[in-house]
């Protein structure tokens, strides 16, 4: 990203270290005040200690394109936690909404808490436990559900199937999305089998590039296409209704293409048959 270096550098002071029963966690301060965690080796997340209504990394900005796809959302399930920005952005920008994260690690949310400032509220809430079984039973109806969990470069394959993607439908509002971030094909041998999936799972997807090895889709339940003009349109009503401190209209200019019928030559996941 222009002007931040927001990368892991070997003068990066670490601050912080874990190892919880799931995986080695770590945080790092870079001398320009960007602060990120690393899990097993691996970056996931990073910010400005005290701005929670600024986005750095590009992915999360990417993922915001989903408000395109909304019409006044006000419930959002993030499934991982991580340093826990997006939930904290939309907690500020969007303060009447209902935010709910589920994260299977209790040590990533107390690392969320003590070292990149998350705080839980009437309108914030983690549950700490598995994100399918969380969707499983839960009553809750979303208008986004944003799919960010990740073990190392790879999705939980329970979190990747055909099957999964119906379970995250059945929670949607009408109207809802599905966003999920996905590492790309050079670290990600599964990306091309993911993203398959959802278009099996959703009539429409539509894929924003990031600046990183990222990919965001956005999944639509709705059956009717929008015209590039229209996307355009809606992101410079949402750029206009709420401050997200970028150009959404200049990202998407710059970083969609429509998914709906891209040909990722692989082909979708399942569950395993019962034995």
């Amino acid at each position: 990203m222009p002007g931040m270096d927001i990368y892991p550098g070997k003068e990066d002071k670490l601050i912080y270290e874990k190892t919880s029963a799931l995986q080695e966690i770590r945080i790092f301060d870079k001398r320009n005040g960007f602060r990120y965690m690393t899990l097993n080796g691996v970056q996931h997340g990073g910010h400005l200690p005290g701005r929670p209504e600024r986005l750095v990394l590009p992915y999360f900005r990417s993922a915001l394109a989903a408000l395109i796809f909304l019409d006044q959302p006000r419930d959002y399930l993030f499934i991982g936690l991580g340093m826990g920005a997006l939930p904290a952005f939309m907690r500020v920008v969007q303060p009447g909404a209902r935010v709910d994260v589920v994260e299977i690690d209790p040590a990533v949310l107390e690392t969320a808490e003590v070292w990149f400032g998350l705080n839980q509220d009437e309108k914030l809430h983690v549950t700490v436990g598995d994100g399918r079984e969380f969707i499983q039973h839960t009553e809750r109806r979303y208008d986004a559900v944003f799919l960010d969990a990740y073990r190392d470069l790879g999705v939980p394959s329970h979190l990747t199937t055909l099957e999964f993607m119906q379970e995250v439908k059945a929670v949607l509002k009408p109207g809802g999305v599905v966003v999920s971030n996905l590492w790309g094909s050079v670290v990600n041998l599964l990306f091309g089998a993911c993203a398959r999936t959802l278009q099996e799972a959703f009539p429409r997807l539509h894929q924003f590039r990031s600046y990183t090895y990222n990919y965001i889709f956005v999944a639509e339940t709705n059956e009717a296409e929008m015209t590039p003009g229209e996307i355009l349109s809606r992101a410079k009503k949402v750029t206009s209704s709420m401050d997200l401190g970028f150009d959404l209209v200049e990202l998407v200019r710059k970083n969609y293409t429509p998914a709906t019928e891209m040909e990722f030559h692989a082909e979708g996941l399942r569950d395993p048959k019962p034995a």
